[in-house]
């Protein structure tokens, strides 16, 4: 954990060795248990301006999944479990079984990569670093920061 993302769960009310328990449908052989455990309840960040969108708060809690995640399970060939909300519910944040990060836009169709892990993929958020957009094989773009992204552009996330 890097010294700013330290300061950001300190002052949100985490302290080294915190252990709580999580709901029966985390498994605890994915490293979101590890992440419930330690994070579960805090909530970190504000929202204010940004580096490069708008600075937001995460709010760690088990997030169920719906037929849109379990889609994207198909897709990424991975097991998504849901660790947090994200500007007070606005978004969703899920960790993949191999420890990257992804967001979907609980307002509308969008879904994107925030980290290659979750430390990376907080830090990014409460920075106010953009996510990548992704695609589905049926959607020919998908809009995000006020942005429309089409198939081919640099900015999507190739999965």
């Amino acid at each position: 954990m890097t010294t700013f993302l330290h300061h950001h769960f300190k002052v949100a009310g985490w302290s080294s060795g915190r252990s709580l328990p999580i709901a029966s449908i985390v498994p605890m052989n994915h490293p979101a248990a590890a992440v419930l455990q330690e994070f579960g309840g805090l909530t970190v960040g504000i929202e204010e301006a940004g580096e490069e969108c708008a600075r937001t708060t995460v709010t760690f809690c088990s997030v169920e999944l719906d037929a849109e995640i379990v889609r994207w399970q198909g897709l990424l060939s991975t097991h998504l479990v849901g660790v947090a909300h994200v500007s007070g519910g606005h978004a969703d944040l899920f960790l993949a079984a191999d420890g990257r990060c992804f967001g979907r836009s609980c307002v509308h169709d969008a879904f994107y990569f925030e980290g290659s892990d979750f430390y990376e993929a907080i830090e990014r958020i409460v920075r106010g670093q953009r996510a990548q957009p992704m695609l589905r094989p049926d959607q020919d773009s998908v809009s995000l920061y006020g942005e429309v992204f089409r198939r081919g552009d640099a900015a999507l996330y190739d999965y």
